[in-house]
């Protein structure tokens, strides 16, 4: 409802009445707060709800105590009520009028000025309080950041004090380490710091020994880390790849024998899942038991540990192995029924099915998985290699202690999952 200003005056009741006659005439739906009391005030200028209540009786009903929000009222003409504007009788009569409506409209015009001058000094506060505020958030998150440094330094001090002996001697070279890519979010040189376990990494050697060069190389040749350029010692490391069971040698395939022999092992910088998948409705994506994979053709990319597929029999001949270069050939070969089961981590497989195009055609089995740590590796030939992996070590300590670790893990897979 709009608000109205009444003058005393009879030279003015004409105008005043003109005023309520230009709310009267018309409806009105009802506000939460609203009664009939002031709305018949605000309208007529008179406390009798009745007004409105008889000509109403259709919607508001018996009593007048009780409108709904909603309603709409219609609001009878003055006429119509016996209150109709007196009409200017004399010449001084009709000039007074004018003079208040003059001095009405001058009066809302001010009004309408102060209320627009006090909401810009109010937004115009709003505006500084909110700078103020966003400047104190700004220098909390740099004081936050440099408390959170702080601690991260202070923790790594106290590890390295920790033990008296002093930190392994590297000789005075650059470190080379080997990694390949497509291995999101682990590795890839398209990803934020080209993968998560490349950030952990480098963060290891940067929190253990900030002194020591070294230089990350991605070759995406998996197979050739440990064929070829590992056993040359044309680099110093490679990762991520999985230590199979090594205290159970005579359980394991011959590569598996071959890796535990020729290669030391980092502690696990992360673990993964490692999952059977087949093509729905060959029974495979629903087994229980190992056992129930006799006979079939596994496929699991070479370079992948077979270890744990070892360790419950799932080895030749009670199935046949088939080990392609690519994890992509497992996934077609399980389509075109060359293979009947592909055995990789889940997070690639689920990449992979996207893909490719095989979603809801190639399942996960929910029942056989097993948890695989993913470590950095060393050659047995390499004098530093002790060297290597007992920094690698401690930074990896530091950074869990810390906090870097969880920080780094989260914010990298928050972006897989927000990016895929």
């Amino acid at each position: 409802m709009k608000p109205h200003l009444f003058i005393s005056s009879l030279a003015l009741a004409a105008v005043a009445g003109a005023a309520s006659a230009q709310e009267a005439c018309s409806t009105y739906e009802i506000q939460r707060g609203d009664s009939l009391r002031e709305l018949t005030i605000e309208v007529y200028s008179t406390e009798d709800f009745r007004i409105i209540f008889e000509a109403n009786r259709d919607v508001i009903g018996n009593n007048p105590n009780v409108i709904r929000v909603g309603d709409v009222l219609t609001l009878p003409c003055l006429e119509d009520i016996g209150r109709a504007p007196e009409v200017p009788q004399t010449e001084a009569e009709a000039m007074a009028a004018e003079m208040a409506a003059e001095l009405v409209a001058a009066a809302e015009k001010r009004a309408a000025k102060a209320i627009a001058d006090a909401e810009a000094r109010v937004a115009e506060a709003k505006a500084e309080a909110k700078k103020a505020s966003e400047e104190a958030v700004i220098a909390a998150k740099a004081a936050a950041r440099e408390e959170i440094e702080a601690a991260r330094a202070e923790g790594a001090a106290l590890i390295r004090n920790a033990d008296d002996s002093e930190s392994p001697a590297i000789r005075d070279r650059q470190l080379l380490l080997i990694t390949g890519g497509n291995y999101a979010p682990f590795t890839d040189e398209a990803l934020p710091y080209r993968g998560l376990y490349t950030n952990l990494v480098e963060t290891a050697m940067l929190r253990a020994a900030p002194e020591q060069g070294y230089k990350i190389q991605f070759v995406n040749d998996w197979s050739s880390h440990l064929d070829l350029l590992m056993p040359t010692l044309a680099f110093d490391a490679t990762f991520p790849w999985s230590r199979p069971n090594c205290e159970t040698a005579e359980a394991l395939s011959e590569n598996d024998r071959n890796r535990c022999e020729t290669y030391d092992f980092s502690n696990p910088f992360y673990e993964v899942v490692d999952s059977f998948f087949a093509r729905e409705g060959s029974g495979y994506e629903q087994t229980l038991t190992y056992t129930d994979f006799a006979g079939a053709t596994i496929c699991r990319p070479e370079g992948w540990t077979t270890s744990h597929m070892d360790a419950v029999g799932l080895y030749e001949p009670a199935i046949s192995l088939m080990r392609p270069v690519a994890p992509d050939d497992c996934f077609h070969a399980v389509m075109d029924g060359s293979a009947d089961i592909v055995a990789i981590e889940a997070h690639v497989a689920v990449e992979a099915i996207a893909r490719l195009g095989y979603k809801h055609r190639i399942i996960e089995n929910p029942n056989l998985a097993a948890i695989k740590p993913l470590n950095v590796m060393t050659h047995k030939d390499n004098p530093d290699g002790e060297a290597i992996l007992e920094t690698l070590n401690q930074g990896l300590a530091i950074m869990q202690q810390s906090g870097e670790w969880r920080d780094i893990v989260s914010t990298a897979l928050r972006h897989q999952m927000e990016n895929g």
